[in-house]
């Protein structure tokens, strides 16, 4: 049997076919970093709390959403059949909770025939046919060491509150280098104790402290602020929804909410009209509130006055439970 080759989605498939590496490719498409993720041993479990929050936040139809994970799934499973299984995955965090989700799920099987990490520090996706192949030669087994690791990191990060996720993130991690880090930059999405921002709602607000932009050139521009960069333009258009929809809102000039962009194939003839939908989205114009000049001002609780609801890995942030993050001391902020 071939080796089965699994990464974070299909332009990394792409670049990887192109570079040579043949195999069974299977792209593990699922943004994490956003909505509940549970702790629970079952792959199955998983999929219907991810298919479900996908489904909802995305405008999708729930029943092929859960039909993409079952088939995903499904070659998981069968892994013992490959002599071979290579995880390629970035340094971001999209794709280190992706990679800590494999790690756990192969630390609890009792076989694990040819497990091997290729751990990369640019992006697949964007990566030369040269680059890939030059990275292919780095595939080392997985050791026990990094099993345990991301086993770990995995429970941390599906458990109910933050408190072990706080307890890794920032770390050395020597077997998972980058782990530390996308964990660090997992806690950052939490609300701060003034503003209720996160640092991405904290950024946009920021980006717009000079004057309206659009959408597009925000999304540049927040993007770049990351180092490793994890935020896709979907899942950083919800949080513009929960800037622009909520019972205060912080900022306005949306045209309708990101729900409305559905999937597309660009084309150079006449655009269809969901292409249209995501142009008009981007395209769009956004200004701060008075609620948005407060928050920044810290003198506006974004996560208190509008009664923020999201999840985090397994924490639910909701009232009565708004779990923060100080991230000027670097510290985990409870409940009151």
């Amino acid at each position: 049997m071939p080796k089965l080759i699994i990464t974070n989605g299909d332009s990394a498939v792409e670049r990887l076919r192109a570079g040579g590496v043949k195999g069974h490719h299977l792209p593990w498409r699922d943004m994490l970093h956003d909505g509940p993720v549970p702790d629970s041993p079952s792959l199955a479990e998983v999929a219907d709390a991810r298919a479900g929050f996908l489904a909802e936040a995305l405008g999708l139809d729930f029943g092929s959403v859960r039909a993409d994970f079952a088939e995903r799934d499904a070659q998981l499973e069968i892994h013992i059949a490959f002599n071979e299984v290579q995880l390629w995955f970035e340094h971001d965090l999209y794709d280190q909770l992706q990679l800590i989700q494999l790690l756990h799920f192969f630390a609890r099987e009792p076989e694990r025939l040819g497990l091997k990490l290729v751990q990369a520090q640019d992006y697949l996706g964007t990566l030369e046919a040269d680059d890939i192949r030059t990275l292919s030669h780095c595939a080392l087994p997985v050791t026990t060491l990094q099993l345990e690791a991301g086993h770990a990191a995995w429970e941390a990060f599906t458990a109910p509150t933050p408190r072990a996720l706080a307890g890794l993130a920032g770390r050395d991690h020597p077997v998972l280098p980058h782990l530390g880090a996308a964990l660090q930059r997992a806690l950052e999405e939490l609300p701060a104790p003034r503003s209720g921002l996160s640092l991405t709602e904290e950024r946009i607000l920021r980006q717009l402290a000079d004057g309206p932009k659009k959408v597009h050139q925000v999304f540049a521009a927040v993007q770049a602020m990351d180092e490793a960069r994890f935020l896709a333009d979907m899942p950083f258009f919800l949080r513009l929804d929960g800037l622009a929809f909520a019972h205060e809102p912080l900022i306005e000039g949306l045209p309708f909410r990101a729900s409305d962009c559905r999937p597309f194939v660009p084309s150079e003839d006449a655009p269809a009209p969901e292409e249209m939908t995501y142009r008009a989205f981007a395209r769009a114009t956004i200004k701060l509130t008075p609620a948005g000049i407060s928050a920044l001002r810290g003198r506006f609780d974004h996560a208190s006055a509008n009664a923020v609801d999201r999840w985090l890995g397994g924490t639910h942030l909701q009232p009565g439970a708004m779990w923060r993050y100080d991230r000027a001391r670097q510290v985990l902020v409870e409940p009151n």
